[in-house]
């Protein structure tokens, strides 16, 4: 399976296990909850569907990775007791609370949260020395003498045999004792994913190039490439363009760690930066530069033109997302006001509170903090506004302005995608360059809600001409076999 189909495997595995009768007993006995074994190679997004997991179901999460614990970490440090059996005192060894499970302990008493999700990573990694208390805690959720409380389910994760040397195989007494599901790379996947996290779209046109440079892994083979490494190396590509650095080849070697991956990528950065430089997008989305010079070009250059322009969409749609999330969540503060009789400082404290939790359990969603930071500029710009407009008045005024400005990036974002989509169809026809373009906007959740809602007919039009005779795999099996994609 790929990561999204274990991904809502595991939700449904984990909506099983905290499910409770009318009595108020869990569904499933504590010890058939199976733990989940997450097999896959590495850089294929194990962890980060346990942060998204923990968010939409509401749980509670605490990440470990193995090895880097001790035996005495996970079960706890001994220590001596004096007991009477039988009407004789005996000194035995007990155990201080293994520091995985108080870990579990602190997280409910910070969120308050009783159920959630112990992930641990690189199972199959730890020391030998640990090994036996590790499958005893996966068969008996017991570290020492201290049991993992009800509710909390585990999941733990490990690379296949042949990618990692320390790993190793688990004997069928502890397999049959776990729900194991495998997991491979995906690029279909990754680029949903993708596109909706804003990878460079250098990357993301590449890779619809070359998608078998997606991940490069062999066992015993010393290069590699994997999902973690485009979107390590996208985050450090924007943020040097953004700061006008300069970027050197040598850049990309130290992310895509297979010698020819890393060749191939920066040739196709090199046409990337030529075309952005000029190509002028604005232009072209007010309907008032045409460039009759782009039919003829080879098909990557032509390629780099298409992302180039599905790029500034995103930015764009991105940029309005981003808005509407911060209206609703001060629209969200306001009724909170109303709801619970504080004043605006009280509410905001306790909203502070609430994030500062949130971000140290590691269960914020990406840009929510930055988002967070803007909403609360805007709550201070308010309360500077009381002692004219009033206390409810000055924050009605702003959530109007918010939601005016909104209107307004909305039209701007609609007659955006209209003419992005008459130029790519009056430029290269009906041909891959529209397919690729329609595509990459209908991947984007945000745009694709947009166009459904906004833009009827041109939705309608466009899902109708990528599912006509499968265009959309036809145009992936002509991207593979085209003698010019080799750069």
């Amino acid at each position: 399976m790929n990561i999204k189909e274990a991904k809502e495997e595991i939700k449904k595995t984990v909506k099983a296990y905290t499910s409770k009768t009318e009595a108020g007993t869990y569904r499933i006995s504590i010890h058939r909850q199976r733990p989940v074994l997450l097999i896959g190679p590495p850089g294929i997004g194990k962890t980060a569907i346990m942060e998204q997991i923990a968010q939409e179901c509401s749980l509670g999460l605490v990440a470990y990775t193995m090895t880097h614990h001790t035996r005495q970490s996970a079960i706890g440090l001994p220590v001596l007791e004096k007991r009477e059996f039988q009407g004789q005192e005996y000194t035995i060894t007990s155990y201080t609370m293994s520091e995985i499970i108080a870990s579990v302990y602190e997280q409910m008493k910070l969120t308050g949260r009783e159920e959630g999700i112990l992930f641990l990573d690189e199972i199959n990694c730890v020391s030998e020395t640990l090994m036996p208390a590790m499958l005893q805690f996966l068969q008996y959720k017991t570290f020492g003498s201290h049991k993992l409380p009800e509710g909390w389910v585990i999941v733990a994760a490990g690379n296949p045999f042949g990618y990692n040397r320390s790993v190793r195989e688990f004997d069928m007494v502890t397999l049959d004792r776990v729900k194991r599901m495998d997991v491979e790379p995906d690029l279909k996947v990754w680029k949903s994913y993708a596109l909706e996290r804003g990878l460079h779209p250098a990357v993301l046109s590449f890779l619809e190039l070359k998608p078998e440079c997606f991940y490069v892994i062999e066992p015993g083979k010393r290069g590699f490439v994997t999902g973690r490494g485009w979107e390590d190396l996208s985050e450090m590509l924007l943020t040097m363009e953004e700061l006008k650095l300069k970027v050197e080849e040598h850049l990309f070697c130290q992310y895509l760690q297979d010698q020819e991956t890393s060749q191939e990528f920066a040739l196709y950065y090199q046409l990337y930066q030529k075309w952005k430089g000029q190509i002028y997008l604005e232009e072209i989305l007010e309907g008032e530069k045409e460039f009759p010079e782009l039919p003829s070009l080879p098909f990557d250059e032509r390629l780099c033109v298409v992302w180039l322009l599905l790029q500034r969409l995103h930015v764009m749609a991105f940029s309005l997302d981003e808005r509407e999330q911060i209206a609703k969540s001060l629209q969200y503060f306001i009724e909170g006001m109303g709801r619970s009789g504080q004043s605006c400082q009280e509410q905001l404290e306790r909203r502070k509170k609430g994030f500062l939790v949130r971000k140290d359990c590691g269960l914020l969603q990406p840009g929510e903090e930055e988002r967070e930071k803007i909403l609360v500029t805007i709550i201070h710009g308010c309360m500077g506004q009381e002692r004219l407009l009033g206390e409810a008045g000055a924050y009605q005024s702003r959530l109007e302005e918010e939601q005016e400005n909104l209107k307004e990036k909305g039209t701007e974002l609609r007659k955006a995608l209209q003419k992005g989509i008459k130029f790519v169809r009056q430029t290269f026809g009906e041909g891959q360059e529209l397919v690729i373009f329609l595509t990459g906007l209908l991947e984007h959740p945000f745009i694709r809600r947009r166009m459904k809602a906004q833009l009827g007919a041109e939705f309608k039009a466009a899902t109708e001409f990528l599912s006509v005779e499968g265009k959309e795999e036809e145009i992936r099996r002509r991207l593979e076999s085209n003698p010019m994609l080799n750069l």
